[in-house]
């Protein structure tokens, strides 16, 4: 017999202790650059193999020009996002996958008013940097707005081995 998960609770599942279940509208809540990020599975529950993410933002926010130390996947869910890889954009809409190779520097910028993307982080450890860079959030909800800590993210970056190499380059204005 099969039972669903309450939501906002992950379980374990009975017959397997290193599967999980995680429900819809759970897991740990940050605001980071103007975005609530969802920790949906933390590195320190893969033995720092992966870590998933999600990505909820409005049109405009954008990430400075950076590398990190892991591969990142996005994984459209709604809305567009416009992404800057070795110097080129491309966008991205629901549905679409944007596999960003380690160490390749890149930047996104959310391009429609709501957009939200599942990511997939390898090796994991970009959970740990959303924690240090960002601020408790109580949900998944956009925070109030305001400029980005870039100290803070900074100190974060350098801490988990993310090289901010300068601004968001996007040469298209966000509509």
């Amino acid at each position: 017999m099969s039972q669903r998960v309450p939501k906002g609770e992950c379980q374990i599942m009975e017959n397997n202790r290193d599967a999980m279940v995680d429900p819809e509208g759970s897991g740990e809540h940050i605001w980071f650059n103007g975005s609530p990020i969802t920790i949906k599975v933390a590195s320190a529950d893969t033995g720092n193999a992966f870590d998933i993410v999600e990505v909820i933002g409005r049109g405009g926010n954008s990430t400075p020009l950076h590398v990190d130390p892991s591969c990142e996947t996005f994984c459209v869910l709604e809305g567009a996002f416009l992404f800057h890889v070795a110097g080129k954009e491309v966008r991205a809409t629901v549905g679409d996958l944007v596999v960003l190779p380690q160490g390749i520097p890149h930047a996104l910028q959310l391009r429609s008013q709501v957009a939200r993307a599942l990511v997939l982080n390898v090796p994991g450890g970009h959970d740990r940097f959303f924690r240090a860079a960002g601020t408790p959030a109580p949900a998944a909800e956009i925070p109030p707005p305001g400029p980005p800590d870039m100290r803070r993210m900074k100190e974060a970056a350098q801490e988990f081995g993310i090289e901010i190499l300068g601004p968001p380059p996007f040469r298209i204005p966000s509509s």
